[in-house]
């Protein structure tokens, strides 16, 4: 099975976004609100998932 090089490209540039977002926001965001928003990021994709996976 031939690897998917689209999804492997998406998750190394979301992985590496995501990484060089949290470095930087880490100073100066609390760590309560760095939770929220992480939070609220994470909720948000399961509920686009939810709602494609019904659709």
């Amino acid at each position: 099975m031939a690897p998917d090089w689209y999804l492997g490209l998406a998750c190394g540039l979301g992985g590496l976004t995501g990484g060089y977002l949290g470095a930087r926001l880490r100073p100066r965001l609390p760590e309560n609100g760095l939770r929220l928003l992480l939070g609220l990021l994470a909720t948000g994709v399961g509920a686009l998932h939810a709602v494609q996976a019904l659709g």
